[in-house]
């Protein structure tokens, strides 16, 4: 991007966090109220930009400018791959797979004066930060971006570029503002009119830069005007072109076109400081959640009651926030009077004061009412026109009545009589049953019990049935499982009376007595089981008749009269104690008669059932009705089945019995095998999955692909088409007959943890390891040897590693299983790397010469020596070396019967070869041992140097030399060899233990493994590095392992313990 157009969105933004300080929330900790704001975004981001003019309709070529060359290609509106529409100019832009609008180009005449215009709706005012255009192609020669404030408004100039502002718009190139002119002039520059880039260029209009306002944006009316804007255009109108359209060469005419790949627009929903966030409006557009008692789109003003002071923007110092208008609460209408708000502070004048109130604040009564103090309403004084002597009352509201009126208001009749007027008072007419007292002297008004209603207290409220006198309340409640306020008495039941008077448990009625405990005292108590659960319960002793279910607010604990008949419902037996004295029982129930019900239960109800419900007393759900709770049993709601029409449910439970292939409590997935969405309700929802042996899958919304979510083993794909990775075969035949996957055979020579390791169709091996090759790893690769089909553990395939003197042919060639290399005459050993016994001098494409020093050749005892050497008494297992002169050829030497010779070099410097010796061997060529050049024998350095590394020993000897000196070893035991990994160890020598010194990357006892976090590299036959990826799973393992555990003393010490 350039400096330039980086500099002016960075003043942008930093104009306008400046003042976002504390704007998260309109309220501060303490409720205090400050400027908030919407959060900044790109508001075009996914808003539809309406073009003038689109390629590809009809499908049309077009040219991609590239400095000498064009690359041609086709605009299709029709086809999505090459189709170039507005939808593109606002979604989600990668640079590294850019899409772009792009008009037709200048052979369909788009070129001045033809302009190509781009216009944004926002749907709402936003202030604006700023604009940017990243053009596909060149940017223009020549466009303008303008705005407007609302709908259908004229559109006003934001700003010009151009490379002839002056031809174009009429204006001078960089135009600049001066303080105190007007700052909503748009400016034209010929900054961003260049032909180059020819693609990528970028043009960003910053709303603030150049104006001298920008600092003190707040108190700018001029500068809030200029950044508002509800709709935003980009006016295209030259190309810029290289001068070559003059020629009307086709090919040329369709390289000059229009073409954005991003119109991103920064700026925030305009709520002038008194909303932090906008949300979808009543009528589906943007508008702002206003705080601080303000409304509006753009909470541009004070909400119907609080025009206490005039609405103003939110700014940094103060938020402005629209003030409650004082009616002394006795109002909720006001309007904002400017005058009164010069005059006095406060210009919410209230509008229609309750309690009879008047005055800017209600603060006074109105004529003809009165109270006793400002915090008193007013009350009228109501007196009755046909009763009083006037209208007015005194200070305490009593009014001067006429004759034969009474009351304060001079508007009562004398008790028994009602409704004055001119005919006087009449009569009252009230029904003893519903009604309370006389009727009301005013009208003739009955008093009605509490669930009583009527002029004359004659018929139960809604919700209330059965209508008696003896009732305190009038009527009883309807129970009807508390669904139905709508019932009646029925005329099916008739009344039966259990009575006892606790002396000798005599029954009357059809309850029996279970139980009658008569106990020294007064206590007894009886236990009643019961037939019916509609009960009317009635104490009678003494001085008491009680209704148990109308007054339960004298039993523990205490229940309304709803839970009492609920209780009464699941009713089974009832304990009645006498707390002494003489007293009697009468239990009222009802049952239903198999002649006239008499005498009449009017207490049991019959109710009318809502939809959904049915039964007597709406206690059982209708057909394709469930419970909405089950657990609260006929208590509870009954609601439609959800089944999704793939079946019914039960009416209690509502567990629907599924079909159409569906499951679920209800029924709102498919069956296992099945995929679909079972929520549309049809019977097609669920379909077979199209999976090999009808297993499950999955269907992805977005694409509506079916994809198999269980595969058989060894089988993946969205239709399980093709084998894992690690397993080969053709499971639906796309290539030939159906093959069933099958895991890859490659001897154990392929790492199971990568991936590619076989081919997924033929089972060829791909990545053989350990140097092996083959289509099933199954041979060592050339230059190694072993059998590549065992199962083990350790290296398969050793390297030839032939000694280049002894080898007579090249030394990565030996036997495919053995290892034997080809040897020159007279050189043995696997490796061509030893003399055949009897023979020495090994040299590279002679071979061995035969050892001429030796008088006579070995035996089978192999006890022989030179006569000249002096004589020892060999013991078993001794070995006796010894020293030689420095002109003393090759020396056969007396070994133990079944050890091989030992053979010397000549002089110069020692080398000791002790065949299955390698321990005493790696000892004295540890002590550095050297042969002096001279006539001597090599007595003192031998004996003094080998004495330091072994002493200490009890079967070491020194004998006195005549010519030569013999060292006498201790007894040997012979060991393994190191075989040492070549492309593993430092060296080919171990240490004492058997373990071998690794190089970095291998590890094992013989250094022919990778370490952790390496691998073997085939080429190169070298432990390399893993990616950086594997480091971190090391990470998040380590600490289940102590690395330091498998140290090399580790591997030493496991050695020795073998």
């Amino acid at each position: 991007m350039d400096a330039s157009l980086l500099l002016s969105l960075l003043l942008s933004l930093h104009l306008h966090l400046a003042v976002r300080a504390a704007m998260d929330s309109c309220y501060d900790d303490e409720g205090r109220p400050n400027r908030c704001m919407p959060k900044f975004e790109n508001v075009a981001f996914n808003r539809t930009v309406v073009a003038s003019n689109v390629c590809g309709s009809p499908p049309e070529d077009y040219c991609m400018q590239t400095g000498s060359t064009r690359s041609c290609h086709v605009c299709d509106a029709a086809d999505p791959e090459r189709s170039h529409n507005v939808s593109l100019l606002t979604d989600f832009n990668r640079n590294d797979e850019p899409t772009w609008w792009q008009s037709q180009s200048m052979y369909y005449g788009i070129q001045h004066p033809n302009s190509v215009n781009l216009t944004l709706h926002l749907g709402k005012a936003f202030e604006i930060t700023y604009i940017r255009l990243k053009f596909y192609t060149s940017r223009p020669e020549s466009f303008a971006i303008y705005k407007r404030t609302e709908e259908d408004g004229s559109w006003l100039p934001y700003q010009y570029y151009s490379a002839s502002c002056r031809k174009t718009y009429g204006k001078d190139a960089k135009g600049y503002i001066r303080p105190g002119d007007d700052e909503r002039i748009a400016v034209c520059t010929d900054e961003f009119s260049d032909i180059s880039p020819l693609t990528g260029g970028n043009v960003a209009f910053s709303t603030l830069e150049g104006r001298p306002s920008a600092y003190n944006f707040d108190k700018s009316l001029m500068l809030q005007e200029w950044v508002t804007a509800s709709d935003l255009l980009i006016s295209l109108d030259r190309l810029n072109t290289f001068g070559d359209e003059f020629f009307k060469d086709s090919k040329v005419l369709r390289s000059y076109f229009y073409a954005i790949s991003d119109f991103s627009v920064g700026g925030r929903c305009k709520c002038n400081g008194h909303a932090s966030e906008c949300t979808e409006g009543e009528h589906g557009g943007l508008a702002c959640a206003c705080q601080h008692n303000t409304e509006g789109a753009d909470c541009q003003r004070c909400r119907p009651f609080y025009q206490d002071r005039p609405w103003a923007r939110a700014t940094g110092d103060s938020a402005n926030e629209c003030l409650k208008c004082n009616c002394s609460g006795r109002s909720d209408e006001c309007v904002f009077d400017a005058e009164q708000y010069r005059s006095t502070g406060s210009g919410g004048r209230c509008l229609s004061c309750r309690d009879n109130t008047d005055g800017p604040h209600c603060e006074s009564c109105r004529e003809n009412h009165y109270r006793n103090s400002p915090e008193e309403p007013c009350l009228p004084c109501n007196c009755n026109v046909n009763g009083s002597v006037s209208l007015q009352c005194d200070a305490e509201g009593r009014c001067v009545c006429r004759d034969g009126v009474t009351g304060e208001k001079c508007d009562t009749c004398r008790a028994g009589f009602h409704s004055l007027g001119p005919g006087g008072c009449r009569p009252c007419e009230c029904d003893p049953s519903g009604s309370v007292d006389s009727c009301s002297p005013l009208d003739g008004r009955c008093f009605c019990k509490p669930n009583v209603e009527g002029q004359s207290c004659d018929r139960c409220r809604p919700g209330f049935f059965n209508l008696q006198q003896v009732n305190p309340a009038g009527c009883q409640p309807c129970f009807c499982f508390g669904h139905s306020l709508a019932c009646s008495s029925s005329h099916r039941y008739a009344a039966v009376n259990i009575t006892s008077d606790f002396l000798e448990g005599i029954v009357c009625g059809s309850a029996a007595i279970n139980e009658v405990f008569l106990q020294p005292g007064t206590l007894l108590v009886m236990m009643f089981f019961l037939f019916s659960p509609f009960f009317f319960f009635f104490f009678y002793s003494v001085l008491s008749f009680h209704r148990l279910h109308e007054i339960e607010g004298r039993f523990k604990p205490s229940l309304s009269a709803f839970e009492f008949q609920h209780l009464l419902y699941n009713l089974t037996a009832l304990k009645i104690s006498n707390a002494g004295g003489h007293n009697w029982v009468t239990l009222t129930s009802a049952f239903i008669p198999s002649g006239p019900a008499s005498p009449a239960a009017p207490w049991v109800e019959s109710c009318s059932c809502p939809l959904g419900f049915t039964g007597q007393f709406c206690e059982r759900c209708l057909s394709g009705f469930t419970r909405e709770d089950p657990s609260r049993g006929p208590l509870s709601p009954c609601v439609p089945c959800n089944c999704h029409q793939h079946g019914s449910c039960h009416p209690e439970t509502g567990v629907c019995e599924c079909s159409h292939f569906t499951a679920g409590v209800t029924c709102e997935r498919c069956l296992g095998g099945y995929h679909g969405n079972a929520l549309i309700g049809t019977p097609g929802d669920c379909r077979p999955c199209p999976c090999p042996d009808g297993t499950s899958c999955a269907q992805i919304a977005e694409t509506g692909q079916v994809v198999c979510t269980d595969c058989p083993a060894g089988q993946t794909g969205t239709r399980c088409q093709m084998c894992e990775d690690g397993y080969y075969g053709d499971p639906l035949g796309q290539s030939g007959p159906a093959r069933p996957c099958a895991r890859c055979d490659c001897n154990g020579n392929v790492d199971l943890n990568a991936v590619g390791v076989c081919d997924r169709v033929t089972g060829r091996c791909l990545k053989c390891l350990g140097h092996t090759e083959g289509d099933d790893c199954q041979r060592c690769r050339r230059g190694f040897y072993g059998d590549a089909r065992v199962r083990t553990a350790g290296p398969k395939c050793r390297p030839c590693s032939c000694s280049p003197a002894g080898t007579a042919g090249r030394a990565d060639e030996c036997h495919p299983q053995t290892g034997n290399c080809l040897c020159l005459g007279h050189v043995t050993g696997r490796d061509c790397g030893r003399c055949e016994v009897g023979f020495f001098n090994l040299q590279p494409g002679i071979g061995c010469e035969i050892c001429d020093g030796c008088t006579q050749k070995p035996n089978p005892s192999w006890r022989y020596c030179i006569s000249a050497f002096p004589q020892v008494q060999m013991q078993p297992d001794w070995l006796v070396i010894y020293g030689l002169p420095s002109n003393q050829r090759a020396v056969c030497v007396s070994c133990r019967s079944g050890g091989e010779p030992v053979r010397f070099l000549p002089c110069g410097l020692l080398w000791i070869l002790v065949t299955r010796l390698q321990r005493y061997s790696a000892l004295l060529q540890a002590s550095k041992l050297h042969c002096v050049p001279s006539s001597n024998p090599l007595i003192h350095p031998l004996i003094q140097i080998t004495h330091e590394s072994i002493s200490n020993s009890s079967n070491v000897y020194f004998l006195p030399p005549p010519l030569l000196s013999p060292l006498i070893l201790p007894p040997f035991r012979p060991g393994p060899a190191c075989d040492c990994d070549p492309m593993g160890s430092v060296s080919m020598q171990c240490h004492s233990n058997g373990t071998c010194h690794c190089r970095q990357g291998f590890v094992g006892y013989k250094c022919d493994k990778c370490e952790l976090n390496y691998f073997h590299d085939r080429e190169t036959h070298q432990c390399e590095e893993c990616p950086a990826c594997y480091g971190l799973v090391k990470k998040q393992v380590s600490p289940m392992f102590t690395w330091e555990q498998f140290s090399p003393q580790w591997f030493q010490k496991q050695a020795v313990n073998l």
